[in-house]
C-alpha cells in the first residue's frame, strides 16, 4: 500500500493547536487569578474592619466594674497562698517514708520508689472472680426450673 500523504498535510496536522490562542488563554488566566487575588485581600480587610468594629472599646462603668476588687473583709487576702502550702504538704506525703497501720505492718513509701518495685517485683497474682451469674433478657422466657432431685 502507498503512502498517499502530502508534506503540506504532515504539516498542517502538526499544528493543530494555535499557539496564540494557548498564549491568550494563559493571559486571561493569569488576569483572572490576579482579579481573584486581589478581591479576596479586599474582602478580608473589609470583614477584618467589621470584626474590629464590632469589638468596641467598653464604656467606662464596666471597664471599672471588671477592674474592681471585692469590698472588705477578703477571706483571702493573698490566694495563692493557701494553694501553695496544700501542694507542698502533698508533695511532702508523696516523697516519704511513714508507718500507716504500724502494728499491722503497713507502711508509705514514695511513689518512685512504689513504681521501681513494681517494675522490679512485678503485680501480685490476681484472685480469681466469683463466678456471675447471667441477668435474663427483659421479656425472655424464664429458663426451665431443674428437676428436683427423687428420695
Amino acid at each position: 500500500m502507498q503512502n498517499t500523504e502530502t508534506r503540506d498535510d504532515a504539516v498542517s496536522r502538526s499544528r493543530d493547536v494555535s499557539t496564540r490562542g494557548a498564549m491568550i488563554f494563559a493571559f486571561w488566566l493569569a488576569v483572572g487569578l490576579i482579579a481573584a487575588a486581589g478581591a479576596m485581600y479586599v474582602l478580608l480587610r473589609v470583614m477584618q474592619k467589621k470584626g474590629d468594629a464590632a469589638q468596641a472599646p467598653l464604656a467606662p462603668a464596666v471597664a471599672a466594674s471588671l477592674q474592681r476588687t471585692p469590698p472588705e473583709p477578703r477571706l483571702e487576702a493573698i490566694p495563692l497562698v493557701p494553694r501553695q502550702k496544700m501542694r507542698a504538704e502533698e508533695d511532702a506525703i508523696l516523697t516519704s517514708y511513714a508507718w500507716v497501720d504500724k502494728p499491722g505492718g503497713f507502711v508509705r513509701i514514695p511513689v518512685d520508689r512504689a513504681m521501681e518495685l513494681l517494675v522490679e517485683r512485678g503485680l501480685p497474682p490476681a484472685r480469681p472472680m466469683a463466678a456471675q451469674v447471667p441477668m435474663p433478657m427483659p421479656g425472655a422466657a424464664a429458663p426451665p426450673a431443674a428437676p428436683e432431685p427423687k428420695r
